[in-house]
């Protein structure tokens, strides 16, 4: 007995960048939460908490940045 199988193609999207600030205020807060980490492991001298919390909160924050950044430049293009 064969299976039917419903295949939906693939629909277009629009190519512009939108800002999703949920994402932005996830981001935001999972980077916080790991700066205070990484402050916590750096006093107590455990690299094992300071590297990838640092690491993870680094990355956070120029997630965000890239974000804005881009959201800025297509604010920019759009006027006349």
């Amino acid at each position: 007995m064969g299976f039917k199988v419903n295949h939906y193609a693939a629909k277009t999207i629009s190519r512009t960048h939108t800002v999703d600030w949920e994402l932005i205020s996830i981001e935001l807060i999972i980077g916080v939460i790991c700066i205070v980490l990484a402050v916590v492991g750096f006093k107590a001298n455990m690299l094992l908490i300071f590297i990838p919390a640092a690491l993870i909160s680094f990355l956070c924050l120029v997630g965000i940045v890239y974000s804005l950044y881009f959201y800025i430049q297509e604010k920019r293009a759009k006027k006349p």
